[in-house]
Parts: C-alpha cells; sequence; structure tokens
C-alpha cells in the first residue's frame, strides 16, 4: 500500500511525497510523486491522536448505564466514534456513576479485555480510571461528601483490568491517599493527581510519593494565588509530572492555554478531549442520560452545560483542540500534533510503535480536511473510518429518546 499526499506531517517534519505500508508498518518515505499510490492531493496527512481521557463520543459512553445495549455494544460504537474524530489509540476512561461499585468492575474488565485485538475503529491501549475517590466539584457544582478509599476495591480493579489498567485518578488530600498511590505503582498502575482541593505543598507531597500525572490541568483543581500556587501551580512546576489539557477554548480559556504552553515544557503536555456521549449530538436539551438525573444542554456550538451553567465534560475531540492551538493561539500544527500522538504514546510505553509517521511504526494516520475534520482513519494500515460513506452512520441514533427539545 502506498499513499500520497503534499503535506505529510512526519516525526521528522513536513513531507511533500508518499508513505509505503506493509503488515501495517511503515515501511519506507519519500519525497515527490508515486504512481499508483493512493493520492490525497493537498490534504494533509497526520499521525493517528492518542486520546487518553475520554468518557464518550457520538451517543456512546464508558458509563454502565449508556443507551441502547451492553456494554460491548457501547465499546464498539465509542471505537468506532472516536476514530471517526481522528483517535487511533485510546485510553477508555471510566468515571463511575456508581462509585466503587461491581459495575464500574465488570465495565472495567471488559474494556480491558479489547486490549491488543484489532478493532472496528480505534485500538485500545488500556483502561483509565478517573476516580472514584476524588474529593472536589467544578464550577457551580453541588460537593459531595468526602469519598473513603476502599484499598480493597482497588485491589479488586487491578485484578479487573488483567495489567492492562494505565491510570487511576485520586485526590490526594484523602485519607490513605498515599497507601492507594503506592498499591497502584507497585502494580504497574500510574498515579494521577484528579479532582483534588490539595494547596500546593500537599500536591508536591504527592508528586514526592509517585503521582505523575495531573489530569484536565485547571479544571477541578486549585488555581495559583500569589502565596500559595495551589494544584495548579505545583503541576505547571513539578517536571516529573506530565498533565493533560483540554484545548476546547472553553474550559480553559484560550489565554490561560497560553500561559500554560509557556510555562510548561510541552514534552510534558498531553492533549485530550475528555469528551462524554453528548459529543457530536445535536443542539437541544437532554434528560436521563449518562447518569444525570436533570436537564443538559448542547448548544450550537456543541458545547455541553446543565441550566445553571455548570459544565458537564466535554463535548470536542481532540481535533477540535488541535484547531483551536493552531487557528486562534498561533501555535505551529506540528507541535499541536506532537502533543496530541507522540507525547502521550512516550508517556504510556508505545512511543517505539505509536505516536509518529516514521519508519518502523505502526501505519497510524488520519487524513484531514483544512477544517479539521477526520476524512479517513487509519489503524495500522487498516481504513477504520471514511467519512464519504460513515458520515452519518456514526451517531447512536437511541440516544435521541432522550432529547426532550430541540435547540
Amino acid at each position: 500500500m502506498w499513499i500520497r499526499s503534499t503535506r505529510i506531517y512526519t516525526e521528522d517534519g513536513l513531507l511533500d511525497g508518499w508513505i509505503r505500508i506493509e503488515n501495517g508498518k511503515i515501511i519506507q518515505l519519500g519525497k515527490g510523486e508515486k504512481e499508483d499510490a493512493t493520492n490525497f492531493g493537498d490534504l494533509r496527512v497526520i499521525p493517528g491522536i492518542f486520546d487518553t481521557h475520554i468518557h464518550g463520543t457520538q451517543g456512546y459512553t464508558m458509563w454502565e448505564e449508556g443507551e441502547g445495549g451492553d456494554i460491548d455494544f457501547q465499546l464498539d460504537g465509542f471505537l468506532k466514534g472516536v476514530a471517526s474524530e481522528g483517535v487511533t489509540l485510546v485510553l477508555p476512561t471510566l468515571f463511575s456513576a456508581t462509585g466503587d461499585g461491581e459495575g464500574a468492575l465488570d465495565v472495567l474488565k471488559k474494556t480491558a479485555d479489547r486490549v491488543g485485538k484489532p478493532q472496528n475503529g480505534a485500538n485500545v491501549a488500556g483502561v483509565h480510571f478517573e476516580g472514584p475517590y476524588l474529593n472536589r466539584v467544578g464550577e457551580k457544582g453541588i460537593r459531595p461528601k468526602t469519598p473513603a478509599i476502599n484499598l480493597g476495591f482497588v485491589r479488586q480493579a487491578i485484578e479487573a483490568g488483567g495489567g492492562h489498567l494505565r491510570l487511576m485518578g485520586l485526590a490526594p488530600e484523602l485519607p490513605q491517599s498515599y497507601e492507594l498511590i503506592k498499591l497502584l505503582t507497585e502494580n504497574g498502575v500510574m498515579a494521577a493527581f484528579t479532582h483534588s482541593d490539595c494547596n500546593s505543598s500537599q500536591a508536591f507531597d504527592a508528586f514526592d510519593q509517585g503521582i505523575t500525572v495531573a489530569t484536565h490541568l485547571c479544571n477541578v483543581m486549585k488555581g495559583i494565588h500569589h502565596r500559595d500556587v495551589g494544584g495548579l501551580g505545583a503541576s505547571l512546576l513539578d517536571e516529573r509530572v506530565s498533565t493533560e489539557l483540554i484545548c476546547d477554548g472553553l474550559h480553559v480559556s484560550n489565554p490561560m492555554i497560553e500561559i500554560v504552553m509557556r510555562a510548561k515544557p510541552h514534552e510534558k503536555l498531553m492533549l485530550i478531549s475528555d469528551c462524554t456521549g453528548y459529543s457530536g449530538a445535536p443542539s437541544g436539551t437532554y434528560c436521563g442520560f449518562l447518569g444525570h438525573s436533570g436537564e443538559v444542554i448542547v448548544d450550537d456550538l456543541g458545547f455541553v452545560r446543565e441550566p445553571g451553567g455548570r459544565l458537564r465534560g466535554s463535548s470536542k475531540p481532540v481535533l477540535y483542540g488541535i484547531w483551536n492551538l493552531v487557528e486562534n493561539i498561533g501555535l505551529e500544527i506540528e507541535d499541536a500534533l506532537r502533543m496530541a500522538a507522540l507525547v502521550p504514546a512516550r508517556k504510556y510505553g508505545f512511543g517505539d510503535k505509536k505516536g509518529s509517521l516514521r519508519v518502523g511504526k505502526d501505519a497510524d494516520f488520519v487524513v484531514i480536511s483544512d477544517d479539521y475534520k477526520a476524512l479517513e482513519t487509519y489503524v495500522e494500515g487498516r481504513r477504520v473510518f471514511e467519512r464519504a460513506s460513515e458520515g452519518d452512520q456514526i451517531f447512536n441514533q437511541q440516544m435521541l429518546k432522550h432529547l426532550l427539545r430541540s435547540a
């Protein structure tokens, strides 16, 4: 298989040329024309995105109560859905509505069972469990009861993951948090600083204990004050910590994104979506989906809020974040692509196979339009999404029964 484009974003720079693919691997790169190659003209060919924090998309969800079928049905739709957004590798992210209940373990196990198996969409790199031992809500949120860490449940989760639980988030100010960090890291699971009220001293102490990831930087953590730089400042300053960042311009304003980009080395920044099943949904008001008992509004821009204005997860894929970084903030696209693909691939141990277009790596790539839409997505040389033929078939239509009224 050969592909050709005037704009191929390789690990070594922009290439006007071609890629030769055999057995799912990139075996050769070259300049200029190539007869009989699949020619994408001037369309951009970018490395496949690795989204390490995403709960759902296109009406499918990692919640136990997803609409229209069991978790295998949800996973099938989810993996196809993220492929339609340029994602070729993913950490499906569990945020359990039942806390440390049995339902979460079942979802975790069935998701972990997909690792290493070709999918009709993005490949599964492992599982990200955001929580359940968290201690802060976002703006306009109602504070829940402080959770008690259950190390027995975490042992069950590690076992259910079968070696594929990659990341687990926690609030480090909770009692037994250090024991939890130790349990995770001793079993090969990275620990993340997540949904926390901790101050900067507590955050630095947690990093000393072994936390190496800051979940969706800026969101649901204490911000910077000149007498205490909070969890945000600690995450920016500590070189041991890799930080996730939602770049939709809403969860984090563009001026704040610029501050982060100047303060944190880009090899420690990973672009994420944090999307839910509302991503890609028609605008309107929904009720009774994704564990939300009240109403949720999807506006004309696709953003998701409660009637009181509180954000309810993200709705914009990483490709949208790349667009925002390049077109609104002025970042070089090569830099944005590295943070969306190669940086997370290296962080989670896939850097030798994934994250960039280079000889010897898997042929994971995406053909995108100039308005940053995925037109075709390839995983290990297999086309797993084509917008021209599948674009109208991706969204889970059964979710629409929760639509109360159109916008």
